[in-house]
């Protein structure tokens, strides 16, 4: 049954045509969007994968270059087995590389407290006492040493008698020279007394130093002050501030100067003295004896006369009151 084809049935079928092609192509379009985004995705995803595979490759490669670095190159050169090319294991060659980084702190250590001992300042004084058998030829010896290394004699006295001789000196030698300065002294007798004091004044010493630069600087700003002033008040009160600060400078140098004299050059006391003689004895033989043995008996008689002179008096005064009391005692008995 064939149907009339109206202007509306037209229009109808034409928008249902239509529909299905829009419908169709929005499905096409709808695919090959998903598929460009997967595509692009795709190539985001390989894109990142191969910058982080370059990225670690990198650091690892920074890290074996500076862990070689690090090392010798004489010791960082390993062959197969683990050895080096001087035959040690890798584990030995890394205990050796910490021995000679210990040995290297080690050395800067004691580099370090011979700087810091260095820097002490020490006074040393001291006394020694030497026996010789000729005092006054040591002294002279003595002072020419002293001399001789650079130090100086600050006093010298000798005394002697029948039985003893001795000389005194006070010497000033090298801080450094102490211990050869006593040694020279045993050269000349036998050394039988040594005392040494140490006087530790670094901080003393770095104290002076540090009010003296203060100073220093003080009267450099007290002097540009003198320069700029204007008025007479200001360069009287200037020029009185000066003088003090230069006094106080002067008065500072002297004492780090005293103390500079002292540790350069150490005070000893040093006392040479002979043996004591000992008490001599003429020889005198039988004769000898014979006058020994009178002059004790002429003693010994001399020793009894005056005993007898002392008591001589006491025994006319007891033959006195003796007789006196016989005398009084018969009358007694015949009344």
């Amino acid at each position: 049954m064939n149907a009339m084809l109206t202007d509306d049935r037209i229009e109808s079928m034409r928008s249902t045509v239509m529909n299905a092609v829009d419908g169709d192509i929005k499905r096409r379009g709808t695919r090959t969007r998903r598929a460009v985004g997967l595509a692009a995705a795709s190539v985001l995803v390989v894109g990142f994968g191969t910058i982080g595979v370059k990225t670690l490759s990198d650091s690892q490669n920074i890290a074996t270059s500076g862990s070689d670095s690090s090392s010798s190159a004489g010791d960082s050169k390993v062959i197969e087995g683990g050895g080096d090319s001087s035959g040690a294991s890798a584990p030995e060659a890394y205990a050796n590389e910490d021995a000679g980084r210990n040995s290297v702190t080690d050395e800067a250590a004691s580099d370090g407290a011979s700087q810091l001992d260095a820097d002490r300042e020490v006074i040393v004084t001291g006394s020694v006492s030497v026996t010789v058998s000729d005092p006054r030829g040591s002294a002279q010896k003595v002072s020419a040493y002293v001399d001789s290394i650079g130090g100086r004699v600050d006093s010298r006295s000798e005394s002697s008698d029948d039985k003893y001789e001795a000389a005194y000196l006070e010497v000033r030698v090298p801080s450094n020279k102490v211990t050869a300065t006593i040694a020279k002294l045993k050269t000349y007798g036998s050394v039988t007394n040594v005392s040494l004091q140490n006087q530790d004044v670094t901080s003393q010493a770095q104290d002076l130093d540090a009010r003296i630069d203060a100073l220093k600087l003080s009267i450099k700003r007290l002097q540009k002050i003198m320069a700029d002033a204007t008025t007479s008040n200001e360069l009287i009160k200037a020029e009185g501030a000066l003088t003090q600060r230069q006094e106080q400078l002067e008065s500072l140098s002297a004492q780090r100067a005293s103390i500079a004299d002292q540790v350069q050059l150490s005070t000893l006391s040093i006392e040479l003295s002979e043996k004591a003689k000992a008490d001599s004895v003429s020889p005198g033989g039988f004769k000898g004896g014979v006058i020994d043995g009178w002059n004790a008996l002429v003693s010994t008689l001399n020793n009894i006369v005056e005993f007898l002179g002392i008591m001589l008096p006491w025994a006319a005064i007891a033959v006195v009151l003796y007789g006196a009391y016989r005398l009084i005692a018969p009358r007694r008995e015949w009344n």
